[in-house]
């Protein structure tokens, strides 16, 4: 069953400002279904939307089989997370996680027991009594979480919760909002700028820019398969790499070293992207081009090795340790399995197997 149905949506403030265009998308009942794009793409507008804090202008919005384009929020059975934790700093914890829940009339013993449970899920137990103020980040966020969990809606909101949180404590809040998610079965959309979010928590994602739908799928898929340039370039860290091709008599002409045979027609122009992780050492095989190295970056476990193709720069991730002086030439080798083309002027994805065929480098 899918919790929300998105048909149609679009959301203009006057004629010359459109925030969200024609969005269509579905949320099935229990799935972390992430929302990623760039700042100011709409992805913060759109959760307001669903949440009931803004009106569409256009389209319609189901909520569990259920009409809710201009339902009041109260009556969406949803709960909400916010980025700056929205805690009262004059109640205690306690207070915090069951505020609300008086509004819907829910008995005291009910109340404090479900209190009691969030507070046991999130390891809140002996903070219960304290004020935000003498709280860390970490636990003013779980705080956040807990109010959400008690209130016992199916649809959990979540707007970038864990961008105020430093690196190391956002990645063990990723793993516990995630566990927490699982555990209770709840619907969880989370709206985020980070790409690595939306990588390593969703069961699928979905990419806006620019108010536009760009991609929605298996975080793996969008990963491997992008639909096109933009989608490329903005999921994965770092981004992938982007040149101009150009087919000429049956061959596709990255670099002047760099030619590939092809079936697309005569003076058709491609982007041609390459993740970092696909570039490698050419060893003692023929390369398929010679980078100028510009600078590197030892990560401990991997190295990012910064070059100049064409006069673009380009980076080789590489596992382990390795060292090489600015201007040093380096021979790499790409994989034709590892290229994607898109479209020069829709910038769509083209399949590569339709037009490259596996076979050498041509020098």
């Amino acid at each position: 069953m899918n919790a929300i149905e998105v048909q149609d949506l679009k959301k203009a403030y006057n004629a010359e400002t459109t925030v969200l265009k024609n969005m269509d998308f579905t949320v099935k009942e229990g799935e972390f279904f992430a929302i990623v794009g760039p700042s100011g793409c709409g992805k913060s507008t759109l959760l307001r939307i669903i949440a009931g804090l803004e009106q569409v202008t256009d389209g319609t919005l189901m909520m569990n089989g259920q009409e809710a384009t201009y339902s009041r929020p109260n009556e969406r059975n949803i709960s909400m997370v916010f980025q700056n934790y929205a805690l009262f700093p004059h109640m205690t914890v306690a207070q915090n996680i069951t505020f609300g829940l008086h509004v819907k009339k829910i008995s005291k013993e009910e109340q404090k027991k479900r209190c009691m449970d969030a507070a046991e899920l999130l390891g809140l137990q002996h903070l219960l009594e304290r004020k935000p103020r003498e709280l860390s980040g970490g636990q003013r966020q779980r705080v956040a979480l807990g109010r959400a969990i008690a209130s016992q809606a199916p649809i959990c909101l979540m707007d970038e919760p864990l961008s105020n949180l430093d690196a190391k404590l956002r990645s063990k809040m990723r793993s516990e909002v995630r566990q927490i998610q699982r555990r209770l079965g709840m619907t969880m959309i989370y709206v985020t700028h980070d790409q690595i979010e939306a990588m390593t928590m969703a069961d699928r994602m979905m990419v806006l820019n620019g108010g536009d739908i760009q991609q929605i799928g298996n975080p793996l898929h969008v990963y491997n398969y992008p639909e096109n340039k933009f989608v490329a370039t903005f999921i994965g860290s770092p981004p992938m790499n982007m040149i101009e091709g150009t087919f000429d008599k049956q061959l596709l002409q990255i670099t002047d070293e760099w030619k590939l045979p092809a079936s697309l027609k005569a003076n058709d122009k491609v982007y041609v992207g390459v993740r970092p992780e696909h570039i490698m050492s050419a060893g003692s095989d023929k390369p398929s081009f010679i980078g100028k190295v510009e600078h590197v970056e030892i990560l401990g476990t991997e190295t990012l090795i910064m070059f100049s193709l064409n006069g673009e720069q380009w980076t080789a991730k590489w596992a382990g340790q390795w060292s090489f002086e600015a201007g040093e030439m380096i021979p790499f080798k790409v994989d034709v399995a590892h290229l994607h083309l898109f479209d020069f002027a829709t910038e769509k994805r083209i399949e590569t197997a339709e037009v490259l065929a596996p076979m050498e480098v041509i020098i």
